[in-house]
């Protein structure tokens, strides 16, 4: 008896054609079994198994055929099970690490490149790329490519719908196909099936980036031969694009959060500068106010401002002039008196600094903030350094300019109430009894300083377009840098200003009020003299000039008697029957001639001699015919009975009565005259 030996033992085996017992037929079938399930458990290659198969379906072993098919038939499901798990257990190896590894990266770019690597590394595919869908037009664009290696791959865009990334962007859906070209269910665009055509792709799969249900983008594994992706691929890259989705999100989250916290940090820092500053400022101000409430000075303020600063500062007048500085003076950068300086454009923001212009080479910082209260502008603070200004420092500068206001008003109230006291003095010296002098000069002395021993010129003054009350505070801050006095009486303003004489008060006195009020004052002037009494006299002097200035057509001009010209000198020496006779006997026919027949003799003859004694002239200014100005002026002939008034000394005589009487149609004669 003969017998064959099965892998794992020794099996009788039957002789050819003569069927076995059934016991060792059994006994063989179960010691294959037992080898079976050896082999399942070793986790033997596949050629173990076939030889098995190919000795227990051998007719000359004696096995039990049916029991060995039903064990072959098992086994080979129990190793597609145990393979199957062996290789999900791989992609979820895969996966962990996929995911541990995208966690661990920052860098939006680093983690785009890890996604495609992973990519293709777990599909075994020749290329892989991303496509994010762009927020602003929806379509889909390519952010990254791995493998590729053509460059119009790397530019392609799709709307949604469109090709496999459109598709997919617009279903939520993954997509495999295993040849793109061929794939009659897509919807392609020529450009892109070019560009796919060009870089040799065929196989194309691809899977959605979700975040929550919105879809960011896609995923995509490409071969470059026609394959057929299985089911379980697909669910690998749907798991590696969420993956993928969600390291990307954290990215964007993290790289948002890196920059808030920037933001915030610069927000710290800028908060802690502005705090260092307000500080700085709060401090500043504390300083100033101190000055100004225990009483300093204004060059003491000045010096303040330029120690907390660490520069020049000066304080100029509406003018130019530089009223204080500091201890360094206009040579330390500062604009000094008659350099040219001229105060800064108006700003958009009241009170703001403004910075000037220098020179080119000129290393020197300058800056200007205008010293105002209210409507009152005391004029500019101007700041020079050789350091740039912070900003901190030009708020520092613009409240020093309000707290040298505040002083400069403070003063101006005080000396309102100084020159209150001492405009009563005016009042006595101007009132319509005449004061005892003895006792009066005694108690101007006790009660505003003021020594009528010492030589005063008048002032009468008005301004056109500014209000009395502005007028007469800038006579009285003139008036108080010069000890002098400045009050309101008979609705006029009247400045005494003493050491100066009438000529000098004509000339300079007028721009500066000029400048200060900002309108134009009409300055009537006399002086000097050196008694109250005489004081007294020359206010009525200065007022007749102001009440001729503005009957002579002179508004807005300062003049004393002597500048009047000629009828400044006949009104001097002129009593007034005197006056009253030479208008009788010159103009008065005339005057009356007018009166009774409405005629305008008057007007043609000072028109005539404005003219220069030309009638056609005279007749273009009185806007009639030359005819009519001939036939006037032989009317005045008959009037006054000859022709003298054409001849050189009685044209003269006539221009005079002319000027005269229009004086005394605006001013009484009692004025004019003096008595």
């Amino acid at each position: 008896m003969s017998s064959r030996r099965l892998p794992g033992g020794d099996i009788p085996a039957a002789r050819s054609g003569v069927p076995p017992r059934s016991g060792a037929a059994e006994s063989a079938a179960h010691r294959a079994i037992a080898h079976l399930l050896h082999l399942l458990a070793e986790e033997a290659p596949t050629e173990a198994f076939d030889r098995l198969s190919r000795c227990m379906l051998d007719p000359a072993v004696s096995t039990d055929r049916d029991l060995a098919l039903t064990a072959l038939a098992r086994a080979g499901r129990v190793r597609e099970l145990l393979a199957h798990r062996k290789h999900r257990e791989k992609e979820t190896q895969a996966l962990y690490e996929s995911a541990r590894d995208l966690a661990s990266l920052r860098d939006g770019e680093q983690v785009l490149e890890a996604i495609l690597q992973r990519t293709r590394q777990l599909l075994g595919t020749d290329a892989a790329y991303l496509a994010l869908v762009d927020p602003d037009t929806g379509e889909a664009y390519m952010r990254l490519t791995l493998g590729t290696v053509t460059t119009p791959i790397q530019s392609v865009r799709q709307r949604p719908g469109q090709g496999i990334g459109g598709r997919i962007i617009r279903t939520g859906r993954p997509y495999a196909t295993a040849n793109y070209q061929q794939d009659r269910s897509l919807d392609r665009d020529p450009s892109v099936t070019d560009a796919v055509a060009e870089d040799g792709i065929v196989g194309i799969i691809g899977a959605p980036l979700r975040l929550g249900r919105d879809v960011v983008g896609a995923l995509f594994g490409a071969n470059r031969y026609e394959r057929a992706f299985e089911p379980s691929e697909v669910a690998l890259l749907c798991s590696l694009a969420d993956h993928a989705a969600i390291v990307i999100e954290n990215v964007r989250l993290f790289e948002r959060a890196e920059r808030t916290a920037a933001e915030l940090r610069a927000a710290n820092a800028q908060l802690r500068v502005q705090g260092q500053a307000l500080e700085r400022g709060t401090s500043a101000h504390g300083q100033l106010m101190r000055t100004v409430l225990r009483r300093g000075d204004l060059a003491e303020l000045i010096d303040a401002i330029g120690g907390i600063l660490e520069g020049a500062v000066a304080l100029v007048d509406p003018n130019g002039q530089v009223v204080a500085s500091t201890a360094a003076g206009p040579g330390a950068g500062l604009p000094a008196v008659g350099t040219g300086w001229e105060s800064p454009a108006t700003t958009a923001r009241p009170g703001a600094a403004h910075r000037l212009d220098g020179a080119a080479d000129d290393a020197t910082e300058r800056w200007a903030v205008p010293v105002q209260a209210g409507p009152d502008s005391f004029g500019h603070l101007v700041f020079a350094a050789g350091t740039p200004l912070l900003e901190a420092d030009v708020r520092i500068l613009e409240r020093s300019a309000q707290t040298a206001a505040l002083l400069l008003l403070m003063e101006r109230q005080a000396a309102v109430a100084e020159q209150h006291v001492r405009g009563e003095v005016i009042a006595d010296l101007l009132a319509e009894r005449e004061p005892r002098w003895d006792s009066f000069s005694r108690r101007a002395r006790r009660v505003s300083g003021i020594d009528f021993d010492v030589p005063h010129s008048v002032l009468v003054l008005t301004a056109a377009g500014v209000s009395r009350r502005r007028l007469l505070r800038a006579a009285a801050d003139y008036a108080a840098t010069r000890r002098g006095l400045a009050s309101e009486h008979a609705g006029k303003v009247v400045l005494l200003l003493p050491e100066v004489d009438g000529a000098t008060a004509v000339r300079a006195v007028k721009p500066q009020l000029d400048r200060m009020t900002g309108g134009t004052v009409t300055c009537g002037v006399a002086g000097p003299a050196a008694s109250a009494a005489a004081v007294r006299r020359l206010h009525r002097s200065a007022d007749r000039c102001h009440r001729l200035l503005l009957a002579l057509g002179r508004a807005g001009q300062a003049a004393g008697v002597e500048d009047l010209g000629v009828i400044g000198l006949v009104l001097s020496g002129t009593s007034r029957e005197q006056l009253e006779q030479v208008l009788a006997e010159t103009l008065g026919p005339i005057v009356r001639y007018d009166e009774q027949h409405g005629t305008p003799l008057v007007e043609t003859l000072w028109v005539f001699f404005a003219a220069g004694q030309n009638p056609r002239a005279a007749a273009r200014s009185l806007q009639v015919h030359p005819n009519t100005v001939y036939q006037r002026l032989e009317r005045v002939d008959a009037v006054l009975g000859h022709r003298t008034w054409r001849e050189p000394q009685g044209a003269l005589t006539m221009q005079m009565a002319l000027q005269l009487h229009r004086v005394v149609e605006q001013v009484p004669i009692e004025v004019l005259v003096g008595s």
